[in-house]
């Protein structure tokens, strides 16, 4: 279907994942051009590196003269370019609409879950484009690896990260299907946790008949998943693939053996820090094993693969600092993020900014428990994305329930004051846990 239009119009373009579709689409020979309310180094670069014209919030002309206009979700139906685009009847797709479109024809890989989404699709496209694969890549973060947030290959091969928010990922038919785990998220369209799960249990059937479904046993709602194919993987259940005899080694860098059908393969070393970056190993040696790749391929990839920008970033380290950026915004990933902090040892402090309200509302309870390995818990008022306020949804109350629960908190009503107290010398030895999904990176600047 792609293939009809010529001149295609993309509103929100500097978003991570917008981006790499423009990337995509530019580089398949479409003449993109493109508006977002803020120009940010991914504009720059996209205008810069790829030649795509980019305006501030409107451009009437550019979407008059496109053949289609590509939207986010973050984006009311108030925009200018989208109600001109429908006023023009334009062909008019959402993000996940023109992702579905791309991986048409492909050998697709989608990967999905609550967390970690970002970080198993760039491992596994990494691990598939080293042993000589050569995938397509589409991420939701820039891979360190790559250095971008798309990688090309000259292969069918097509990896994206699958996202669930209003069933986005539906659009996609998938050769290999991947849930990495389950938790409740994204409630202000699913209402229910039951929905939430129903909308992943479509996801499975999805699946092409000639395909796979790979899954984690370790997570019980994952487990009850079902497709005639399916390819398991654990740490503490039987599954085809697990990891015994974990051990770390470094940095709260881990190593284990991995196991397919209780046969030893090797010993796994990984290269980026976190117990939770073992389940995306597995998922990655699983994809690897229905690929054929060599498992010494599959070693050197994991132990080789350097991460995703904001996920475990290192901003600055000396003497007795440590101050880490993760995007970590969900109770789970805080809980998973801070337990591999405190295995470095030291004062441990986590600054949080909560990602909108609804999430703050929904999963109030379960953000009070996520910050239990943090001497400190600093908050900064919630980043809204496409939300309103909602009344006494405020990171105020929060500071507030975290101190009734024994946390020593701090409330900072915005980044230069935070900025202004975190210790650049500490006489003990220090980490800082900067944690969110919006803005906070803004945070990191100039420490």
């Amino acid at each position: 279907m792609l293939k009809k239009f010529n001149k295609i119009h993309i509103v929100g373009i500097g978003g991570i994942s917008l981006s790499a579709i423009a990337i995509i689409l530019k580089n398949q020979g479409f003449e993109i051009t493109g508006t977002d309310t803020h120009l940010s180094a991914m504009t720059k670069m996209l205008e810069d590196k790829y030649k795509i014209k980019i305006k501030k919030n409107h451009s009437a002309k550019d979407v008059t003269n496109c053949d289609a206009l590509v939207y986010t979700s973050a984006i009311g139906e108030n925009d200018k370019d989208f109600m001109l685009a429908k006023k023009l009847g334009k062909n008019v797709f959402s993000r996940a609409q023109i992702l579905g479109m791309i991986s048409e024809g492909k050998q697709t890989i989608s990967v999905s879950g609550s967390h970690g989404k970002t970080t198993a699709s760039a491992m596994i496209a990494y691990m598939l484009s080293t042993t000589g694969l050569s995938p397509t890549a589409h991420i939701g973060g820039i891979v360190e690896n790559f250095g971008s947030n798309v990688l090309f290959g000259e292969s069918d091969i097509f990896v994206t990260e699958a996202c669930e928010y209003k069933d986005s990922f539906l659009q996609l038919k998938n050769n290999i299907s991947i849930v990495l785990n389950l938790s409740p998220d994204h409630l202000d369209y699913f209402k229910t946790f039951e929905n939430y799960i129903a909308s992943f249990e479509k996801f499975v059937k999805n699946t092409k008949n000639n395909g796979v479904f790979i899954t984690n046993y370790d997570d019980a709602n994952c487990k009850n998943l079902k497709f005639s194919n399916t390819m398991t993987f654990a740490i503490n259940s039987k599954a085809d693939v697990t990891a015994q005899n974990i051990q770390m080694f470094e940095n709260g860098k881990f190593m284990f053996d991995a196991f397919y059908l209780g046969r030893k393969m090797g010993r796994v070393k990984l290269g980026i820090m976190g117990w939770h970056n073992i389940y995306n190993a597995l998922a990655s040696i699983c994809v690897g094993i229905k690929y054929q790749v060599p498992f010494e391929k599959i070693q050197l990839a994991l132990e080789t693969f350097k991460g995703v920008e904001r996920r475990n970033q290192i901003i600055l380290e000396n003497k007795n600092l440590l101050i880490l950026h993760d995007y970590a915004h969900h109770p789970d990933e805080i809980k998973s993020t801070l337990r591999a902090y405190k295995n470095l040892g030291g004062k441990l402090i986590t600054i949080f900014q909560p990602h909108t309200f609804t999430r703050t509302r929904d999963l109030f309870g379960e953000f009070i428990s996520s910050f239990d390995e943090s001497d400190e818990v600093w908050l900064l008022p919630i980043y809204p994305a496409r939300e309103k306020p909602i009344k006494d949804i405020t990171s105020y109350n929060l500071a507030k329930s975290l101190k009734k629960h024994g946390k020593k908190v701090k409330y900072f009503s915005n980044f230069e004051k935070c900025r202004q107290s975190i210790n650049l010398t500490p006489q003990e030895k220090t980490v800082y846990a900067i944690l969110g999904a919006g803005d906070i990176v803004e945070l990191c600047k100039d420490l």
